[in-house]
């Protein structure tokens, strides 16, 4: 791609990094250790702090608050992987989804086109392995042809030591860019943690290894900073995009919609004619369910139910489930609990003016206390902070009534995920759903805020107010922290 002429002598430059999956206590862990000292130094001047992210809580989506500001359903990505009834595309089979196969070349177009990237808003910008890279002026690195087929290849065999080596690549290209160019604004993610984290755990010493990679990065880049003279007007945050979690257990969900007598899409199975239900699990420890796909338009639960009861009575009694949800319009849904019963969540008024209720009627199913009303963003966002489910109140109601989510959501119970067959790497560490170690990443800033962090989406409200750039129309899901 050719590089763009832009004068930004003297001008504020942001890095912001993302640690894929690094969990915020394995992070603080070895900068205390002393082997992060890049990091270190970046959290001395400014701070860390533990932030939720959006729900599903899996590489994609869950770059879509910190890329653009918003949840990911509100942009159009509800789902690694996700079932689109309207329509279909070229080189998407069924017309599923999976963005962690070929459809990664949806991505962008997947997005909400009256939606702008920070890429778009902050330019010159430069994008490194990130999921999310509509509008970046300098580059995308690692999401070409080349780079993808390099990817592609080490995932699906399972081999972490090639992956490992093909990001390693990937971010020294990255890093020409960089020192080339001097962006405004630049995002890298690096990926191997999580990557290495579903195979060995979060708190393995390989994952550990791999963070200090993301140290390597931070210092690189500082390096190059310093060398080109603009080392004072550069500033880091580094983030998270999801957490981790321990599982031993794997349902084979897509074996009991199966046993029940339904013809059930899922992948790598897509070539199932007349599916009535399509599954699409993502992390793996959550899961779209779709009733009559071939629909194309979703409807309301009240409208489904006298079919499809028994498969939400079922799945709410798994083992494996920790919540299930249905939307009952576009601004209710109805969330159950085997344990802790059932509640409705609903939203009045939309943007910053949002509001939220939260009314127990057989029990607690988010564990928040009881009802509560009328909350507004920043106290439904404490409302849950101490509960198992960070945020789940903004959370479900982004996702829900999205026109492309499942008509049934799910998020597996602690210890499980959804998925027990065609995964090329056994997975013994899990994400996805809405449980706190998923749900809660690091933010890590070189200055002191105005406030505490909340969310992954403050991040875009936060960077613009940074440069001095009037957002104009654009709402955001997130506030900034300056």
């Amino acid at each position: 791609m050719a590089m763009t002429a832009h004068d930004t002598a003297g001008a504020t430059r942001l890095l912001v990094v993302i640690a894929d999956g690094v969990r915020p206590d394995v992070l603080a862990e070895e900068m205390n250790h002393g082997n992060l000292p890049a990091m270190a130094r970046l959290r001395d001047r400014g701070g860390m702090y533990e932030v939720s992210t959006s729900f599903p809580s899996v590489t994609g989506p869950a770059y879509a608050p910190f890329v653009m500001g918003r949840h990911p359903a509100h942009v159009g990505m509800p789902g690694l992987r996700w079932f689109d009834r309207s329509r279909s595309l070229r080189l998407s089979h069924g017309q599923s989804r999976s963005y962690s196969g070929v459809d990664i070349w949806h991505v962008d177009g997947d997005l909400d086109t009256d939606r702008p990237t920070l890429y778009d808003l902050v330019q010159p910008s430069l994008a490194g392995m990130m999921m999310i890279a509509r509008g970046a002026t300098e580059g995308r690195v690692g999401r070409g042809v080349g780079w993808s087929l390099r990817a592609a290849y080490a995932h699906f065999r399972g081999n972490m030591a090639d992956w490992r080596h093909t990001e390693q690549a990937a971010a020294a290209e990255f890093m020409r860019r960089f020192e080339r160019t001097a962006p405004r604004l630049s995002m890298l993610g690096l990926l191997s943690p999580d990557k290495l984290a579903h195979k060995f755990g979060s708190h393995s010493e390989i994952v550990r290894t791999s963070i200090r990679d993301v140290d390597d990065a931070i210092a690189r880049a500082q390096a190059i900073a310093t060398r080109g003279g603009w080392i004072d007007s550069l500033r880091i945050w580094v983030t998270g995009d999801h957490g981790h979690a321990p599982v031993s257990q794997h349902d084979d969900m897509h074996g009991w919609l199966s046993s029940l007598g339904h013809r059930v899409l899922a992948h790598p199975k897509l070539g199932v004619r007349n599916a009535d239900v399509a599954l699409m699990v993502g992390g793996n420890a959550m899961a779209h369910v779709y009733l009559d796909p071939a629909e194309r338009t979703r409807r309301w639960w009240p409208s489904l139910a006298a079919k499809w009861q028994r498969v939400l009575d079922g799945l709410i009694s798994r083992e494996s489930t920790g919540l299930v949800a249905v939307a009952e319009d576009q601004h209710t849904v109805r969330v159950h609990s085997a344990q802790q019963g059932s509640a409705t969540v609903s939203r009045t008024r939309a943007g910053h003016d949002g509001r939220w209720n939260y009314v127990t009627t057989d029990g607690d199913p988010l564990q928040i206390g009881g009802t509560l009303r009328d909350l507004d963003a920043v106290a439904a966002w404490d409302a849950c902070s101490e509960s198992p489910y960070p945020d789940a109140l903004v959370q479900l109601t982004s996702l829900m009534p999205s026109s492309r989510g499942g008509d049934i959501v799910v998020s597996a119970a602690k210890g499980w995920d959804l998925r027990s067959r065609f995964e090329p790497t056994p997975h013994v560490s899990t994400h996805g759903g809405l449980l706190r170690e998923q749900m809660m990443v690091p933010l890590i800033l070189d200055a002191a805020p105005a406030r505490a962090p909340q969310r992954t989406s403050d991040v875009v409200p936060s960077a613009l107010e940074l440069f001095g750039i009037d957002p104009g129309p654009h709402g955001f899901d997130g506030r900034s922290f300056l």
